[in-house]
């Protein structure tokens, strides 16, 4: 594992944007590029920069850029509380012109065009966005969904041991939860699945992730934390003084990006 340590904001960015971008060095799918990405307010801002960027612009009209929401929570639409939605508000905002919205049945959400045909073959999209958005409603529902949507895209890859990611990104809480896991036995749950519900110790509480080991299905890991109380709580996962749900991701290919 490697830990990068800021005290500026803007250094901080820098590293989180240069990490992202390097993603599509040295993967062996060239056409296509698949982040998975958390929700939450710490990413907020790297993700600003990313749909501002120009070389991310560039790589977008280049190959296809599969965006992936590693988390949700029931909640409404327009609640501010949905981490899809504040995905696809910062890509919209930034001026994406080819950009897929792949929840086509909620009319709410009126992000541009109709979603693509199912891709079988991953490198068979067009350049572009594609945002593989978690749908609205009661979460069984929509945890089924992404169930499908994952097993069609990242099934034959997972089954033969191969990153499906290019590159995973998770937040912490200060209590050491990461995605929507929130305990060990969340963790456990996971195994041999591709999503799990869950329940967060606050509101919204209904909560929906993909299973531990899709979101570590990936070739690089980045942990975006900012903040001293969750530096430490990092640290004493990683020397064994607790075991909470980020200790299961520092493995060799994780990167931290810490602010303190």
């Amino acid at each position: 594992m490697i830990l990068q340590i800021y005290t500026s904001n803007d250094e901080w960015l820098r590293a989180a944007l240069d990490l992202i971008l390097s993603a599509q060095d040295g993967g062996e799918r060239r056409s296509s590029l698949h982040l998975c990405l958390s929700g939450g307010t710490t990413p907020k801002p790297v993700y600003e920069s990313l749909a501002r960027s120009e070389t991310f612009k560039a790589i977008a009209a280049s190959k296809a850029v599969h965006l992936w929401v590693g988390d949700e929570r029931e909640a409404p639409v327009h609640s501010g509380l949905r981490n899809s939605e504040m995905i696809a508000g910062i890509f919209v905002a930034a001026g994406f012109k080819n950009f897929a919205f792949r929840e086509p049945k909620n009319p709410a959400l009126k992000i541009q065009t109709p979603a693509p045909p199912i891709i079988k073959n991953l490198d068979s999209a067009a350049p572009g966005l594609i945002l593989h958005a978690w749908p609205t409603g009661p979460r069984e529902n929509a945890a089924a969904a992404y169930d499908r949507e994952l097993a069609v895209f990242a099934g034959e890859t997972i089954r033969a041991d191969r990153p499906f990611f290019d590159l995973t990104i998770l937040g912490m809480g200060e209590d050491g939860h990461t995605a929507g896991l929130f305990s060990m036995e969340d963790v456990r749950r996971g195994a041999g699945r591709l999503v799990i519900l869950t329940e967060a110790p606050q509101e919204p509480k209904k909560r929906m992730t993909m299973a531990p080991q899709i979101l570590l299905a990936s070739r690089k890991i980045l942990v975006l934390l900012r903040g001293l109380p969750k530096a430490r709580f990092l640290m004493a996962n990683l020397f064994g003084e607790r075991t909470d749900p980020i200790k299961y991701f520092l493995l060799d290919r994780c990167e931290v990006v810490a602010q303190i």
